[in-house]
């Protein structure tokens, strides 16, 4: 089975888990109706592993860099009547396991992958995938081939010198506010999730931000009302119709004063990233980070696991836009013998940032879900973070409603 080799980029995630204690794995849990098998499950697997084999192979250490290598280990890839708090939270270790593992419970399929095998964008992608591929007992899979991805604009490495350079100063200032938080430790993880009615991922940043800062303000927190969110951007290109595995994205980190009006802050958030990206500041880190790949692991893992270049904002947000929903894919695949019935996600929390907020954006639906660390908040108190998300946003709806009277 051919190898693999890891992006610097993807080892990251490796050395970041090692280091801090935090998992790096992203999570999606559906629940279905209809009769599922066992061997329905696992003919899904193994028509993932054809398609992209590391899913199911382990890492090995190489003189230089890190690799997938082996043969797709399908058994170890699924598990059967675990509980499923403790799946989300069980390490996941790419070293001695498949990177990429499903929970079965009766009509729940629980999908997780460490992420040094799938950003978010990719990993929703598979999950899709092998939702089409159990509701369509016909399907065939594509054989794994070994595609590359070009960035549509390059970036001089001067300019990524100077790029780097302006994170790592953000960093070590430390201007934007921590959100408050009972402990800065490692721990393991819930998800709550409500929905939302405007259908607008700058909006929705932006409550996140102002949700922040009322938090920091309710907890009686000496606190900054400049937040700082590290977004994701995909490198992938659109024109390419294959799904491609792996970390093909890069963060930026935008910067906002949460005392503004809820349309004035995502307009400038908004702005912020355009701005970034017609400067080519998210290629940055791919375009210095690529000699890592064949750097020895020792070496990588103590460069990797640095947080001056990412993880130092206030927190995450992701907003995952979804153009067509597949609901009704597998719905019709599966000629109405298998149905989504709902489902929901978690992603990873860096050490200090104790909760991150992920959008997705159905075309009928938006479900907000909010991961933390049980370290960090209290149940109780997620949902609270959260239900302040929902008010910003709400009165942002009102807020139209009575300019259209």
């Amino acid at each position: 089975m051919k190898s693999k080799r890891l992006s610097a980029i993807d080892a990251f995630f490796v050395a970041y888990q090692e280091s801090s204690g935090v998992l790096m794995q992203l999570g999606v849990e559906v629940e279905l109706k209809g009769r599922i098998t066992r061997d329905d499950v696992e003919r899904m697997l193994a028509h993932l592993v054809r398609r992209w084999p590391p899913l199911g192979q382990r890492i090995t250490r190489r003189l230089l860099g890190l690799a997938w290598e082996g043969e797709p280990r399908v058994p170890e890839m699924l598990r059967i009547g675990e509980e499923l708090f403790e799946w989300r939270n069980k390490p996941l270790n790419p070293f001695y396991e498949p990177p990429f593992q499903v929970l079965w419970i009766e009509n729940i399929l629980a999908f997780r992958a460490h992420h040094a095998v799938a950003d978010g964008e990719g990993f929703f992608g598979v999950c899709a995938h092998a939702l089409r591929a159990l509701a369509d007992k016909n399907d065939v899979a594509t054989d794994y081939t070994d595609e590359k991805t070009g960035f549509t604009k390059r970036v001089g490495v001067r300019d990524a010198f100077e790029n780097v350079k302006k994170l790592r100063d953000e960093a070590r200032a430390n201007k934007s506010a921590r959100l408050a938080v009972r402990s800065c430790t490692p721990g393991e993880i819930g998800v709550v999730t409500k929905d939302v009615n405007i259908r607008d991922g700058w909006l929705c940043a932006a409550a996140w931000m102002k949700a922040i800062y009322e938090w920091n303000c309710l907890r009686n927190a000496k606190t900054t009302s400049l937040i700082s969110l590290e977004v994701p951007v995909s490198l992938r290109r659109r024109r390419d119709s294959h799904l491609q595995i792996g970390n093909l994205i890069s963060p930026l980190t935008l910067f906002g004063d949460a005392t503004q009006p809820l349309e004035e802050l995502a307009t400038q958030l908004k702005q912020q990233m355009s701005r970034a990206i017609r400067r080519a500041e998210h290629l940055a880190l791919p375009t210095l980070s690529a000699p890592g790949d064949f750097l020895p692991w020792e070496v990588l893992r103590r460069f990797a696991a640095s947080p001056e270049l990412t993880g130092f904002a206030t927190s995450h947000f992701a907003w995952l836009e979804q153009a067509q929903t597949i609901h009704d894919e597998v719905l019709r695949a599966s000629g109405g013998a298998l149905e989504i019935v709902d489902q929901q996600i978690y992603t990873p929390v860096c050490l200090h940032m104790g909760a991150a907020l992920a959008v997705l954006a159905w075309p009928d639906r938006t479900q907000a879900f909010l991961t933390y660390r049980l370290t960090a908040l209290k149940e109780t108190e997620a949902e609270t973070l959260l239900d302040l998300v929902v008010q910003q946003l709400g009165q942002q709806t009102a807020s139209r409603q009575q300019v259209a009277v």
